[in-house]
């Protein structure tokens, strides 16, 4: 797919850009950050810019032609993650509480883990977050690999549906927290 690549690390700040816009209103980000200005100005772009790092160390960044979508994948979690900086001991209690959630239903062994694929508000809904996606699945699938995420929304549980996505055992969600969607695609 030509309209997507590979992001350099010269584009962090575009990509961060785009994250931190396509999930300004996600009902995981609101219950994380809860402060609508707050998660605009610092909390996101300390969170994602702490998972892009990860990306471009150890995953892989990758990011559409015309800076309107991103996706980080990263290896299987690990647990040596630390606090991240910029973020209130309350938004690190949330996180964390959600973070344990997540890697307990994360599949062990060699998989991707698109851990978030973000569209700019203006641009969701036309495809190109499926073209996205594709790419790093094309990527998955010649490597022999699978992929494994957690949806936020029936919207995006809809669309890994389509892309090959099963259900990876039943939703969860923390205590008072919206409910995420674990899902598995086998490669092909």
């Amino acid at each position: 797919m030509s309209d997507v690549r590979a992001a350099a690390p010269a584009e962090r700040d575009a990509v961060l850009a785009i994250l931190v816009a396509a999930f300004q209103d996600d009902p995981v980000s609101r219950w994380v950050f809860p402060d609508a200005e707050r998660r605009r100005a610092i909390s996101h772009p300390a969170f994602f810019g702490a998972l892009l790092d990860a990306g471009f160390a150890a995953g892989h960044v990758d990011l559409t032609e015309d800076h309107t979508a991103a996706v980080i994948w990263l290896p299987p979690s690990g647990d040596d993650d630390g606090p991240i900086d910029g973020l209130l001991e309350t938004e690190l209690a949330r996180l964390g509480e959600l973070l344990e959630l997540m890697v307990a239903r994360e599949p062990a062994g060699p998989l991707w883990h698109a851990q978030f694929i973000g569209v700019l508000p203006e641009h969701q809904g036309g495809g190109i977050g499926e073209r996205l996606m594709r790419h790093g699945l094309d990527r998955a699938d010649a490597e022999g690999v699978p992929a494994y995420l957690e949806a936020s929304s029936p919207d995006s549980t809809r669309l890994y549906r389509r892309l090959g996505f099963r259900d990876h055992g039943p939703a969860f969600n923390a205590p008072g927290g919206p409910p995420m969607q674990p899902m598995w695609r086998a490669p092909s």
